[in-house]
């Protein structure tokens, strides 16, 4: 029992959830587009621009937030990275129409890019070199859960709380991770 609750154990059970917590957040805006689509009354084109705005800054900051984690650190990249998806996870939320809705997304891939360098040099740092090709086969799968689970769990939500109500529930998740990262992760 006393392997379980390894150090490299817990960092790998956090980088998990983190995965599966950013997929939830960033499939969340496909499951919801029937509510803000119809509110916002957007067209098939706005809505594949809500839906591309995430990839740009995501990609470039895959790029930045490697540099990040190695100047910063993992821990603190971490931190703050999960607090603008956080946040932008609950603009989403707030948004009133195209353009906050293009914003917020933005964001999202702004603090979402670089979490996946620093997921991997905390990796670096706390998995052994004969268990990493482990480590990110079962974090890249959480990913995969994160995303196969979002579309019922957010139609749930919104069934009964509306398609706002999906954002603050990842939001209150995203922000949550973030607390348990920064309390646990050295």
């Amino acid at each position: 029992m006393n392997k379980l609750f390894r150090a490299s154990n817990i960092v790998l059970l956090l980088l998990c959830a983190m995965y599966f917590i950013t997929y939830l957040d960033r499939v969340n805006v496909s499951t919801a587009a029937a509510g803000f689509s119809k509110e916002f009354e957007l067209s098939k084109t706005q809505i594949g621009l809500v839906f591309s705005a995430f990839a740009y800054p995501y990609l470039v900051f895959q790029i930045i937030g490697g540099w990040v984690s190695d100047r910063f650190g993992s821990r603190r990249t971490l931190i703050v990275c999960g607090l603008i998806w956080a946040a932008a996870t609950v603009l989403t939320g707030l948004a009133g129409g195209l353009a906050s809705m293009l914003a917020a997304r933005v964001l999202l891939g702004l603090g979402e890019g670089a979490t996946f360098p620093a997921a991997t040099s905390a990796m670096s740092r706390w998995i052994s070199a004969e268990r990493r090709g482990f480590a990110q086969g079962i974090t890249h799968a959480a990913s995969r859960v994160g995303n196969a689970a979002a579309p019922a769990a957010i139609v749930a939500i919104m069934a009964a709380y509306g398609w706002r109500q999906s954002f603050y529930f990842c939001a209150a998740i995203s922000f949550a991770w973030v607390g348990l990262w920064a309390l646990t992760f050295t």
